[in-house]
């Protein structure tokens, strides 16, 4: 999804990259995946976004900022912000954490915020040293919100796709560890975030492919192992536009049934920002075998609306929620002429509902 320092501001395969010889990307026992026939779970709307908070913005706007941030996310339907970076924020002079929270309370915004996560977690799978950290985050970020009627979860953002070996050792003891430390300091749900890959043909580096069969597997044991609550899926593949429903439905089939067998909730992650490219043949030809990060020129833009559109009808079939990343970045009115039209089409979309 993106840009937050910890997980996001790394791309999915930057931080595969540096995990897969510590076996972060999986594996599982195979079967075959059965289609799940189901009606629509929810609405093929936005509920929220994913925000990296930020002490220049909070500097900048102040609460009146805020306000018109939260008018304005409100005008498209969100009623939920999900915040992460949320230990700079804390304590800042104009603008802190309960501050904002009382401001999403009186806009009706429920809100999820971060246990956090160090840079490298994933390079370096020091359990102690992150759990150290995300304890000392979650028990802080408990003395300012743990009562709060905004505060509707929390957020784990050592986000993952698969793992194996050493990597899945880390994981299977990190979950667990950070859900009970979560609900020790709040007693309420913890969601996670994943992603899943497409690259069949290792166009952007040396990364295991795993099937929708060894995903739904591997996932329903880690879900009844670590005692998760929410799986935010994100839909996006590798962040082009090139990425088709058709390959999305295989991943949100089989993440739906291992949240049916674990006893979890899946929302769907809609993204509503993408890289622009019309295929994967036209990257490697354009730029090589190369990881995008890597990949000079790269345009990104908001999602087309009749695109996302499709992708909402996609994930709400199988979703109670959905929520979004990119909109920070590409959507809001206040970025350009081409972010003020996105926010107006969806406006009217939105309404339209």
């Amino acid at each position: 999804m993106g840009k937050a320092v910890c997980c996001r501001s790394l791309t999915r395969r930057e931080l595969l990259k540096a995990a897969t010889a510590a076996g972060l990307v999986g594996a599982g026992s195979v079967q075959a995946v059965q289609p799940i026939k189901r009606s629509v779970s929810c609405r093929p709307a936005i509920s929220g976004t994913l925000w990296w908070a930020s002490p220049r913005q909070n500097t900048t706007w102040g609460s009146a900022g805020w306000e018109r941030e939260l008018e304005e996310q409100r005008q498209l339907g969100f009623d939920l912000l999900w915040l992460t970076n949320t230990p700079s924020i804390q304590e800042h002079p104009v603008c802190d954490l309960p501050a904002l929270l009382d401001l999403c309370d009186k806009h009706r915004f429920q809100v999820i915020l971060d246990a956090g996560c160090s840079g490298n977690w994933y390079v370096s799978l020091d359990l102690k040293q992150e759990l150290d950290l995300c304890r000392r985050n979650i028990r802080k970020t408990a003395n300012y919100a743990a009562n709060h009627p905004a505060f509707y979860a929390w957020y784990i953002p050592q986000e993952i796709y698969m793992c194996w070996d050493q990597g899945d050792a880390y994981i299977r003891q990190l979950y667990p560890a950070l859900v009970d430390a979560c609900k020790n300091a709040a007693k309420l749900p913890v969601t996670v975030s994943p992603f899943f890959i497409l690259d069949r043909t290792k166009a952007f580096g040396d990364f295991r492919f795993n099937e929708p069969q060894e995903y739904r597997d591997y996932w329903k044991t880690l879900i009844q192992s670590s005692g998760l609550d929410i799986i935010m899926l994100q839909d996006s593949g590798e962040h082009f536009s090139y990425v088709t429903d058709e390959q999305r439905r295989p991943f949100f089939t089989a993440m739906s049934e291992a949240c049916r067998q674990a006893g979890a909730r899946l929302w769907g992650n809609v993204e509503v920002a993408e890289m622009e490219c019309e295929s994967i043949e036209a990257y490697i030809r354009r730029y090589g075998r190369i990881h995008h990060s890597k990949a000079q020129g790269i345009v990104w833009r908001p999602v087309p609306l009749p695109r996302l559109q499709s992708k909402l009808a996609l994930a709400a079939e199988f979703s109670e929620r959905i929520v979004s990343w990119g909109y920070q970045d590409f959507c809001r009115p206040s970025l350009g002429p081409q972010a003020a039209a996105w926010y107006n089409g969806f406006l009217a979309y939105r309404k339209a509902l």
